[in-house]
Formats: structure tokens, sequence, C-alpha cells
């Protein structure tokens, strides 16, 4: 039932389809009117109804389709301002759907045949940069060229893989996959690192015992690869800066095996709590949780720490295919707001290491602007004099099958 193209619907029983466009139009209504993350407005529809566990399945997978063609939809000739449920009939006409009769008049716009006509012209001409906003393409082409842009982008409109990180403080990659094997999941080893594994689903993992043991995290290969950039040994003082939810983190807890000082920081309490609930689950206990809430909490914390991970706030460009709404709400001008910050991270954020220690940036973005730039910028100033580039290294979607990441590794003077 997976959808590989989000023009082209999957099997569905026409009981479902009532249930689905219901869904859908309330999924859209949580994020044009209530301004929720695409994430949480599923959630939302999912928790408050009665389906079963493949509708549940069809309203997910049709609504991250739906929103990976958003800038087609948004930008049809709409006679006047479309409500959720006519962006819903005008995706699942496209995408090959029959609207029931007894619904039609509710939910189709009398511009149907004009919008769909419009909608299939603009595909067309411009392929697969339709999907995405004029001025986010004309930013890609200028800064990885048009070729790379358009694998890319052909990357971030299909179904993300599945990828799981063992943690390795309760087991190893064999029992994870063994103990994933007794509920019928077939696990496959990804062999670039000795934690990541790929599932078919991720449907049923999270009822399991598997999980309630702490055997996993749900992360993408190149996540996993940053924070081994450390090189974090047990015994030692670590600083994951923008900690946010956690996932970096409790893989830095797992490579000190538990033992030393791990500082977890972020300027949102309620991502840090969600860390929490995590690192209880992982049984991650060398985890100190500090929410930073002026500069002085960085200060307080000169040249201590052997490590610093700054995974910096970012455009998100590299994960568009899990998080499909990102681009809805940005605009260069944002994303050149991001980048102000990223430079004032590692001017402030590089303060915590010791002489002679390191600091890693990562983003998860397909942006040179956002990666390897800051770097360079970074190592230019008069502070950066004191730094070495160690190592630079780019995930890219289109090449690797993974996110879009970057991580850099800098050595401070000793």
């Amino acid at each position: 039932m997976a959808i590989r193209n989000p023009l082209h619907l999957p099997r569905i029983e026409e009981e479902d389809i009532p249930i689905l466009l219901k869904a859908l139009k309330d999924i859209l209504h949580g994020m044009l009117t209530e301004e929720k993350r695409a994430d949480t407005a599923i959630r939302h529809v999912l928790r408050n109804g009665a389906y079963s566990a493949e509708q549940r399945s069809l309203i997910v997978e049709s609504g991250y389709a739906m929103l990976r063609t958003w800038e087609i939809l948004k930008h049809a000739p709409w006679k006047a301002d479309p409500k959720p449920l006519h962006y819903v009939a005008l995706w699942f006409t496209l995408a090959g759907g029959t609207i029931p009769q007894e619904l039609r008049n509710r939910y189709m716009p009398d511009e149907i045949d004009a919008l769909i006509a419009q909608c299939e012209t603009v595909i067309e001409q411009d392929g697969i940069f339709a999907f995405f906003p004029a001025w986010f393409n004309e930013r890609c082409i200028k800064e990885i060229g048009k070729e790379l842009w358009h694998d890319i982008a052909m990357s971030q409109i299909a179904e993300p893989r599945v990828f799981l990180r063992t943690n390795t403080l309760v087991g190893n990659r064999e029992a994870l996959i063994d103990a994933l094997a007794k509920h019928h999941i077939k696990a496959i080893a990804i062999p670039v690192n000795d934690t990541g594994i790929e599932i078919a689903s991720s449907d049923k993992i999270f009822t399991t015992d598997v999980f309630r043991k702490g055997m996993f995290e749900m992360q993408d290969i190149a996540s996993q690869m940053i924070a081994p950039m450390l090189q974090a040994l047990p015994g030692q003082r670590i600083i994951d800066a923008c900690a946010g939810e956690g996932g970096k983190t409790l893989h830095i807890s797992a490579l000190m095996q538990n033992k030393g000082r791990l500082i977890a920081m972020d300027i949102h309490e309620y991502k840090l709590e969600e860390l929490k609930r995590r690192a209880r689950r992982a049984g991650a206990w060398n985890i100190e949780i500090r929410l930073i809430t002026s500069s002085k909490d960085i200060k307080k914390l000169k040249s201590s720490a052997d490590a610093v991970l700054i995974d910096a706030p970012c455009s998100g460009t590299g994960v568009l295919k899990r998080n499909p709404d990102t681009l809805m709400k940005k605009t260069n001008a944002s994303i050149d707001e991001l980048i102000a910050i990223q430079n004032q991270l590692l001017d402030s954020y590089s303060s915590m290491v010791k002489p002679g220690g390191s600091l890693v940036y990562a983003s998860c973005s397909i942006l040179p602007s956002e990666g390897e730039d800051r770097i360079m910028h970074f190592l230019a100033t008069e502070k950066g004099k004191n730094w070495t580039l160690d190592e630079s290294r780019r995930w890219c979607p289109a090449k690797d099958g993974f996110d879009g990441f970057y991580g850099a590794r800098l050595r401070r003077s000793p």
C-alpha cells in the first residue's frame, strides 16, 4: 500500500474513501487553521478517530503524499479561496481517485476540470520542479546546480525508508534483528555502520516489547553518522548544545557506554522533557539536562568539554520527504535568518570546548550555505584562527539513499 508517487493513490477499498477524505480534510484544517505541524495534525486526527490498522496506515501515507504536492495544489487557478476539503478533492482526483457521488457537491469545486487541467499542464512543463516553490528551486540551482537538485528533488517526493539505530546500551544489532524477527518484522543490517538496520514499515514496531525495552531508536542512517564524529570516549565530558528531543544525545550516551558526563542543552524546555522520557526508556543514565535561558549558561561551561556537538537549527531541506510541510512556511529570508543563527552558535558554543578538544557541527540541509560555507566562515573569523578542520562529510539523498546531512569536526588548538 506504500505510495511511491504522491500522485498515485494506493489501493483503497470503496468504503474507506469517505473515511480517508474526512481524515485528510481534518489534517489540513489543523495545519492551515490551527497552524499545527503535519505530524502533529496527523497524530491528532488518528487519536480522535476509530480507525482500523489498515485505515491508519492509509491516512498517514495519503496525508504525507498530499502534502508533497502542496505547491501544485496551492497555485491551482482557484476562483475563490479554497477550503481544506477542496484541496483534498483536487489531490484525490489528480491522484486517480473518484469522489463518491454523494460527496461531490460538498467536496468538489465548480472549476474542478480547469484545476486538474492546469495542474497537469504545470507538471508536464516543470516536471519534478513543480513540486517545490520557485524561490527554493532557484536557490538550490544556484547552490548545488540544476542536475544535482533535480536528482535530490526526485528523491524527496518518494516515501522515506525506515531506519532504526540499535541501542548498544541494551544489546547489539544482531540481538535487535532477532528480537524483531520474533514479531515477524524483517530487518536488514546497513553496512555503513554497526548500529543501523532497515525495516519495511514502522506500523507495528512501537507496540512491541522491543520498543518498550529501549532496544532501538528510529533514526536515519545519515543522522546516525553524526555522533561518532565526536569520537567520544567513556569518562569524558561531552556537551550536546542543541539537544532537542535527544536523538543524537542518546547515541552519544551509548558511545560513552553510560560513563562520564553528557550535558544535553536546549532553549526549548518541552523538547528536553521529551528527551528525559526517551532517556529513561533507553537506559541512558549519564545525561545531565540543562535549559539554556541566557548566554550565562554557555559562559559557565567555558573550556570545559572534551567535545561539543552543535546540531544546528536549519532549513530541514535534507529531510523534506519526512517533513513535506517544511517549505510551506519557509522563505529565502527565513533561511538567511537561520544562517545568521548558525554563525552565532559556532561563535558562542565553540567557547565550551577545552584546548585540544573537538567541535562537531551538523545540519540536516542540502544547502552548502548551511554546511560547508558556515565552517569556512567560522574558520576565517578571529576566533576561528584557533581551530583546524579535521573532517568534513556530506550525505546526499540522491547518492546515498539517506537523508541529506552535513557534518564537520573541528579541533581547537592545545
